[in-house]
């Protein structure tokens, strides 16, 4: 992902426990906590080892909340810990002294117990510790609270040989107790340099057969596995919704095995991934696909009527054929080298979806004389298409757009009147005819509620007097201008700039300036005061979404 689209907002949602809950006890009853005997430690349950007073007990003054919660909320609270940090919840007294290994979800991650990085001569020791503690993490789960299912597991470790048949017990357990989301990581890469230095290559780990005949899975994660030696004839995934891939070997008689034994999938993710060249969907239940730069990928069909989401980038200079002309019920479409997009395919996909909401196209030199007619798109983005020469946009609900390259016209461009758009121009030749395509561009966008115009030199924007009479009319409906400069430090010639887009936009209320840090505000009539942040909230909704989407693949 170039840097100019590398969306630096996070959201992370948090949503409030049901008051199921909070009503109801845990439906197994009582847990069958192990006694002093069985366990082999003191059972003080207002003290820890240390002698320090118990935080889950109450203090004398107050109501002891925590040991009041029901099992399955505690269960529920700790399933969101690391594993380590789940097993350090047994000294808070002798009712949480097991609650940790009856909690429906465990995840073990070999980094937990490396430094970063970690010593040389302490790599093999803290690797063993961490296999010492799924061990013995999963044999207290047997031994005590055997009859529990499990919701979800996630073993993330650096794959060596001799691990194998480790992990191999470890999927077994989960599969064993019905796992749910199994996720697999397999590193390839070392954690230290050193390492890599003795081990330049790490062979992929071969997942097991009883992977791929789990009827209980739901979601299956796999990263630098070997799914190439599966048995096709003996996939039987009924329940598997999201699927996971990401830098694995995989042909496409196993995927096309795992989509038809899965008709209830919604999501899958490809990414990095290696084997496929022929791609076919057709998963009436899907609604996201995410592909990132597989090889050596050729061909690209989509037949899923509920797609509603589509995200593909290809890799640099591999023609790669996508098929989404079935696909009627998008909302969100991001295209990254796509080679084959031409202006017809364009044209079609946005009238077939006529549901388009966000559309992002990045790099798709297929692109000439773009049209895009859609009623319900709200975002539009276009970067760096180098063959693009004109853009015909017709979205009356767009309140969102972005174009980065050289300078192209609009032929038209229908909008809504609240649109914020963000121009960034690459470097010109300065010229008569560059200010006059400057001008016939910015026409287009006299009417947004906010124009955000990144350029190189702050000389890109002041138009020389003897230039101003052949470029009326001035344009007088804009309101409020920011100028971004991207090189050159500080702004050298601010009253010549602030002159130069002031008789473009005589009409301006609010302008900003901003260059090497430093943001300079100009208010004239009616305008408003200065404000801490320049991307207008549109945008950062925009910004929010977006980055959601990528966070969810």
């Amino acid at each position: 992902m170039e840097k100019s689209i590398d969306f630096v907002v996070d959201a992370y949602l948090l949503e409030d426990l049901p008051n199921f809950y909070l009503n109801h006890t845990s439906p197994i009853g009582k847990l069958p906590y192990p006694d002093a005997e069985t366990s082999g430690e003191d059972d003080d349950d207002e003290e820890v080892e240390d002698g320090t007073t118990n935080p889950a007990a109450g203090d004398g003054d107050g109501e002891d909340r925590l040991s009041a919660l029901p099992d399955i909320l505690c269960q529920h609270i700790v399933s969101f810990l690391p594993s380590t940090d789940a097993r350090r919840t047994a000294f808070l007294s002798r009712r949480w002294r097991f609650m940790w290994c009856a909690c429906p979800s465990f995840t073990f991650d070999e980094r937990d117990f490396h430094g970063r990085p970690p010593p040389l001569l302490q790599w093999y020791r803290s690797r063993q510790n961490f296999i010492r503690f799924v061990d013995e993490s999963l044999d207290f789960r047997r031994r005590f609270f055997n009859d529990l299912t499990v919701d979800k597991f996630k073993i993330s470790m650096r794959f060596v040989d001799e691990v194998a048949p480790r992990l191999h017990s470890w999927i077994a357990f989960a599969l064993e107790r019905n796992v749910k989301e199994l996720s697999i990581v397999a590193e390839m890469k070392d954690l230290i340099a050193i390492a890599e230095f003795f081990h330049p290559f790490r062979v992929p780990y071969t997942l097991p057969q009883s992977v791929f005949t789990a009827k209980s899975i739901q979601c299956l994660e796999l990263v630098f596995c070997d799914l190439a030696s599966a048995a096709a004839a003996a996939v039987q995934l009924p329940r598997l919704k999201n699927l996971d891939l990401i830098n694995v070997h995989v042909t496409d008689s196993i995927f096309a095995s795992i989509l038809s034994a899965s008709p209830l999938l919604e999501k899958i993710n490809l990414s990095l991934v290696c084997g496929l060249e022929r791609i076919h969907i057709s998963c009436h239940n899907l609604k996201m696909l995410v592909i990132f730069k597989c090889s050596p990928l050729e061909e690209i069909t989509v037949k899923s009527p509920n797609i509603e989401s589509f995200l593909f980038r290809g890799k640099r200079h591999n023609p790669d054929k996508i098929d989404i002309s079935s696909c009627r019920k998008l909302k969100f479409l991001w295209l990254q080298r796509a080679s084959n997009l031409t202006d017809d395919i364009l044209e079609k996909t946005a009238l077939h979806n006529p549901n388009l909401e966000i559309m992002i196209l990045s790099h798709c030199s297929g692109l000439r004389n773009a049209v895009v007619n859609s009623p319900n798109l709200w975002m539009f983005v276009l970067f760096k298409c180098k063959h693009l020469a004109s853009a015909k946009i017709e979205a009356p609900t767009l309140r969102a757009f972005e174009y980065s390259g050289h300078m192209i016209t609009f032929p038209s461009m229908i909008s809504s009147p609240q649109m914020d758009a963000i121009i960034h121009m690459d470097g010109p030749e300065i010229c008569s005819r560059w200010f006059h395509r400057l001008k016939q561009m910015c026409s287009r966008f006299d009417h947004c509620r906010t124009l955000w115009i990144r350029c190189e030199h702050e000389t890109d924007l002041i138009i020389p007097h003897e230039l101003r009479k052949r470029l009326l009319p001035q344009l007088k409906c804009l309101g409020e201008l920011k100028i971004h400069v991207r090189r050159g430090g500080a702004v050298k010639n601010l009253a010549q700039l602030e002159d130069g887009v002031r008789w473009i936009f005589p009409g301006l209320k609010n302008l900003y300036v901003e260059a090497d840090g430093s943001t300079h505000h100009f208010r004239y009539d009616g305008g408003e005061g200065p404000r801490g942040d320049l991307v207008g909230p549109t945008w950062r909704k925009c910004r929010d979404f977006i980055k959601q989407e990528r966070d969810r693949f």
